[in-house]
């Protein structure tokens, strides 16, 4: 099982609660007060993290772009992050970013931000990647545009680093993705690759996808959020309402006590249902002193009241051999009931 860890009050891995991300990306659309009610909606849902994109566009992208489109005039300032970061942190919700190039990453780590993440176009930004290593805040990246090769390649460029807070997240970047696309049991090679975590980033339509694949694995999740799926914009068609959001990882909850862990419990119910369900060696006639036990005198019957009886197992140590004293019909047998 992979290594666990810590971000501020919550536990990332196998066998922990799932780390739900409401991802709000730019559908804040750079209003300030708007992403504020994202990030309490996302809280009130349940999410344990809420995240947005920061970037630089002019280090970004070239300006004939269509992401340098989009992104423009939607940045936040240090001081309106901070802000962002504190009312987060009174709604009781984790707050980051996905930095775009170096110089946001650099912001971030200067504003203390709790997490990093690397979206799928990034993944194969080795500079980018270990800049952020070097401040070693736990990382999170998306695999969605890596083929086979780029996987290898990432793996063994992370292992470079001793560094195990890392998130590597199952991905597809279409928007959104089909059904037929998704290959959620790739997942399970996933683990096999990486010595790390893995989550899912989740761009399908509705909330199937990612409740399938919390018992494939996933120990993160990330769903992009808005408050209006029909508002203009990039990612919103392709967001989850809160009212989806919190019916999504209610389900995953649930999902969770279900699965449970990966070894046998058994519980104080189910330890007084053992004694009152299983059998117990009974006379089931009398038993004359010196004669042998068999399948002929001995059966295997449940006690309502006496639970100090002998399980199936022990009649091999009586089949064949004399009894030592005259046994009434339906008692329990006991071993000293042998003779020499």
């Amino acid at each position: 099982m992979k290594k666990p860890f810590k971000v501020d009050t919550k536990t990332i891995g196998e066998e922990k609660r799932t780390f739900v991300i409401a991802e709000i990306g730019i559908n804040h659309e750079g209003n300030f007060e708007k992403c504020k009610k994202l990030i309490k909606a996302a809280s009130i849902c349940g999410a344990d993290a809420a995240k947005i994109q920061l970037v630089n566009v002019h280090e970004s992208y070239d300006k004939k772009t269509k992401s340098f489109k989009e992104f423009i005039n939607k940045d936040f300032s240090d001081l309106q992050l901070v802000r962002l970061k504190k009312y987060a942190k009174k709604n009781k919700i984790l707050f980051f970013a996905t930095p775009g190039d170096i110089s946001s990453l650099r912001r971030l780590i200067k504003l203390k931000f709790e997490i990093i993440k690397i979206s799928s176009g990034l993944s194969n930004n080795f500079p980018l990647i270990r800049e952020a290593i070097r401040y070693k805040k736990p990382l999170i990246i998306s695999t969605g545009l890596s083929n086979k090769k780029d996987l290898f390649e990432l793996k063994f460029f992370l292992k470079k680093f001793k560094f195990d807070k890392i998130v590597i997240l199952k991905c597809v970047s279409s928007y959104p993705t089909k059904s037929q696309d998704l290959n959620l049991r790739s997942i399970s090679m996933l683990k096999k690759l990486f010595d790390y975590n893995i989550g899912f980033s989740d761009h399908s339509l509705g909330e199937l996808a990612s409740i399938c694949s919390v018992p494939l694995g996933a120990c993160v999740i990330e769903k992009h959020f808005t408050l209006n799926k029909n508002l203009s914009g990039a990612d919103h068609k392709i967001s989850m309402e809160p009212r989806e959001f919190k019916n999504m990882i209610k389900k995953i909850r649930e999902i969770e006590k279900i699965l449970g862990r990966k070894k046998i419990i058994i519980n104080k119910k189910l330890s007084k249902l053992r004694k009152k369900n299983f059998r117990y060696l009974t006379s089931n006639k009398t038993i004359n002193k010196n004669e042998k036990f068999s399948l002929n005198n001995i059966s295997f019957k449940r006690h309502e009241k006496k639970y100090n009886g002998l399980p199936p197992k022990f009649f091999f140590k009586f089949e064949g051999k004399k009894s030592k004293i005259k046994i009434r019909k339906d008692r329990l047998i006991k071993l000293n009931d042998i003779g020499k």
